[in-house]
């Protein structure tokens, strides 16, 4: 099972949010602010809701508190939304308010909301009102986009061990995966080449490229024989289009098997308007990352990247554009001219060639 290496944005969020996947965050350090809505009569009939920069809004109802776990430091701005509807004795309004508040690991804070002011407390300040509340809840920083990624850095150490997924790019024996798959590695090994999941090869870095989560690999037994039978497709592609991701994910609990998910290209970038990435619908999970992102004709389109988990059915993978430029500027490799074989061939067809060229990679 791959410890770290889950998706990771992961770039350092990949690395957090490899650490999210397998619920290592609880170890993690963190500050919690505790925000605070009183019973005030005065403003009861609105919705409150509470936004962090990067995250999902959620409500902060009346008379509760929200335990908030953050993992990012610095001046952190917590955002309340406010509306309030119609009545006979005035129009449904909405309002929003903002507040920052320098956040320290190891701290705890409050945050008042009472009667339509939003403020900054001390702990003395809010207890008349903590002993009043029975509804608690908690919500957490999700480190797949964290608040400030760069506070993040040194929060926990990878330990290079984990688990991905590989897939060839040259019959010369080299393979494509995610860096955040085998950064800070000792060991790389690949299985599954010739559909044998009990012999490992020993493969070298070539070349990375940690701001596009790239890595290209080659296999050290010379012996070796492989044969692509798809192209990289990295222009003209558009929202909408049938889309196939292909790995191994969670192989711990699934099994060796190639693991096949469908779904379209939802939008053309990725978080924030990312133009390095698809955001796609197919599902993918811990392990997939580093797979190659599949069109209908057998065409490698991208290259898994990451996992969601903010929203259900959001996936996201690097943009062919972006693989084909780091592949072409890699010194010493010959960028082969790809040919699709596949076009015409039914998907059964399609996947049995493809998970030919698809293989598990594992480091230590």
């Amino acid at each position: 099972m791959n410890k770290f290496s889950f998706f990771s944005f992961f770039f350092l969020v990949l690395l957090v949010c490899s650490l999210t996947a397998n619920g290592q965050n609880n170890d993690l350090p963190h500050a919690t602010i505790n925000l605070v809505r009183t019973g005030n009569y005065f403003g009861s009939a609105c919705r409150s809701d509470i936004t962090f920069p990067n995250q999902r809004e959620f409500n902060l109802s009346l008379g509760s508190i929200v335990k908030y776990k953050i993992y990012s430091e610095g001046d952190i701005a917590i955002t309340i939304n406010q509306s309030c509807p119609a009545s006979q004795y005035s129009p449904a309004t909405s309002r929003s308010a903002q507040i920052n508040v320098n956040v320290k690991r190891g701290n705890e804070y409050y945050v008042l909301y009472n009667g339509g002011n939003f403020n900054e407390a001390q702990k003395a300040d809010v207890e008349k009102y903590l002993n009043k509340i029975k509804n608690v809840m908690k919500q957490e920083e999700n480190l797949d986009f964290p608040i400030n990624k760069s506070s993040l850095r040194g929060i926990a150490s990878k330990s290079g061990e984990g688990q991905g997924t590989c897939f060839l790019v040259s019959d010369a024996g080299y393979f494509v995966t995610n860096y955040h798959v085998i950064e800070n590695a000792k060991e790389i090994t690949v299985k599954g080449i010739d559909g044998d999941f009990s012999t490992k090869y020993g493969v070298t870095i070539v070349s990375t490229d940690p701001s596009n989560d790239l890595a290209l690999l080659k296999i050290s037994n010379k012996n070796v024989k492989f044969k692509i039978p798809y192209a990289i497709r990295s222009t003209n592609i558009q929202q909408g289009e049938k889309i196939y991701a292909m790995g191994y994910p969670l192989t711990f609990a699934l099994g060796d098997e190639i693991k096949l998910t469908d779904g379209i290209i939802s939008a053309k970038s990725g978080v924030q308007g990312d133009i390095s990435k698809f955001q796609i619908s197919a599902a993918v999970q811990p392990g997939n990352s580093g797979g190659p992102l599949i069109d209908d004709e057998g065409n490698v389109i991208g290259v898994i990247y990451a996992k969601s988990t903010i929203a259900d059915a959001t996936n996201y993978a690097i943009k062919a554009s972006y693989l084909e430029t780091f592949l072409k500027n890699v010194e010493g490799f010959d960028y082969p001219v790809y040919s699709n074989s596949l076009k015409t061939k039914p998907l059964t067809a399609k996947v049995a060639e493809l998970k030919n060229n698809i293989f598990i990679v594992e480091t230590k």
